[in-house]
């Protein structure tokens, strides 16, 4: 495997990772117990970080709020 498809494989996974970190956000709003609104929250920081650290590597930045 070259270094090129070590970087699409990390990009593909940053990318999936922010589209778990948007449902957690869509489960947040929709939470409607505080138990569920916290295991939410746990889940949309754990997924930031994954997206940060992926982002971090690539030298790139992702925007949440943008449509992939």
């Amino acid at each position: 495997m070259d270094a090129n498809e070590i970087m699409d494989r990390i990009r593909q996974a940053r990318d999936h990772a922010l589209e778990q970190e948007k449902e957690e956000r869509q489960r947040l709003a929709d939470a409607d117990t505080a138990d569920k609104q916290g295991a939410a929250s746990v889940r949309l920081a754990t997924r930031q970080a994954v997206r940060e650290a992926f982002d971090d590597i690539l030298g790139e930045s992702s925007d949440p709020g943008q449509d992939a």
